[in-house]
């Protein structure tokens, strides 16, 4: 498991890690985020392209209300 980081929304504690993958075929890469609950359960995985730049990762805290407070 990464080493992971946390975050409170709204009250709920939630672990994030992202990563850069790249794709030596293409010559480009994705950033990629995972997020856990707050028993490190893992809740999401997913890819942003990597023309979002790292400022997808900021969004973290946008994501989480998104997928899982609404």
């Amino acid at each position: 498991m990464p080493k992971l980081k946390s975050k409170v929304v709204n009250g709920d504690k939630f672990f994030y890690s992202g990563s850069f993958d790249i794709d030596d075929f293409i010559g480009d890469g994705v950033w990629w985020l995972e997020l856990y609950d707050s028993h490190r359960n893992k809740i999401y995985d997913k890819p942003f392209a990597s023309s979002m730049g790292k400022s997808g990762m900021y969004r973290i805290k946008d994501i989480i209300k998104q997928e899982f407070l609404t």
